[in-house]
């Protein structure tokens, strides 16, 4: 594997935190993004194993942030040769009931960051002749009551995925995306909570539907990410692929 310099955002815990261990694990350096002071954590965490990180506070739903930190990431690591969008959160909502500042915050960070990050890291890949470019999507993508907004923000990240894999083919660069089922993170606690839950309640419930038999962790995530990222995986492209214990209805 040749070391590349690797930008994983919201990397500060959950799955982006599991990615950018397990990239810096295979040698990559990695810009730890996060738009909270976690980000120095986890890079801390990488640089005590022996690896090479870099934290970098940033708003990926904001050009300038994006712009600036990008830049940051060039001069201290060198040009981006993998970037992994998997900044976000939810703040779910019947339809009815969603005001536009949570439809707009969703949105924003999930779908317009991976445009604004893609467009400040491409090209520098396609100058190189190689990239790899993975969008966190998630299994919310095909269908999911009370949360339109991460739906739709999901659904577009997927649809931005196959764009833009055609777009950047002929360059080296493959856009793929992944997406998850359920994944126990902070994330998760606050899903519990939403639901009248304990953590341990309602892990349990999403286990019960779910084929494999049990729930996901980040380094489910992690592993298909290395897979997309893997040097000789030039031919796998504007693909989407749900990591998520097995076909859901």
């Amino acid at each position: 594997m040749t070391p590349r310099v690797a930008l994983v955002t919201g990397a500060g815990s959950g799955i982006g935190a599991g990615t950018a261990k397990a990239l810096a694990a295979q040698g990559h350096h990695v810009a730890v993004v996060d738009v909270s002071d976690r980000a120095r954590a986890v890079a801390e965490q990488i640089t005590s194993s022996g690896g090479t990180a870099l934290p970098v506070l940033a708003d990926i739903s904001d050009p300038d942030a994006v712009t600036s930190a990008v830049a940051e990431v060039a001069a201290r690591l060198g040009p981006v040769g993998i970037l992994v969008n998997n900044a976000g959160f939810a703040r779910d909502n019947m339809v009815l009931d969603m005001p536009l500042s949570d439809w707009d915050a969703v949105v924003n960070t999930h779908l317009r960051g991976a445009f604004l990050m893609l467009k400040a890291t491409a090209p520098a890949m396609r100058e190189a002749g190689w990239g790899r470019v993975v969008n966190i999507s998630s299994i919310s993508a095909l269908v999911d009551s009370d949360r339109a907004n991460y739906v739709a923000a999901k659904a577009g990240v997927e649809g931005f995925t196959r764009a833009t894999a055609l777009d950047l083919a002929p360059f080296g660069i493959t856009v793929n995306a992944i997406g998850p089922g359920v994944i126990v993170t902070e994330m998760t606690k606050v899903s519990a909570a939403r639901a009248g839950r304990t953590l341990d309640e309602h892990v349990e419930v999403q286990r019960n539907s779910i084929p494999r038999g049990r729930v996901g962790t980040p380094h489910d995530i992690a592993r298909a990410v290395l897979f997309f990222t893997a040097e000789d995986a030039d031919y796998v492209t504007g693909q989407v692929i749900y990591v998520s214990g097995g076909p859901h209805g």
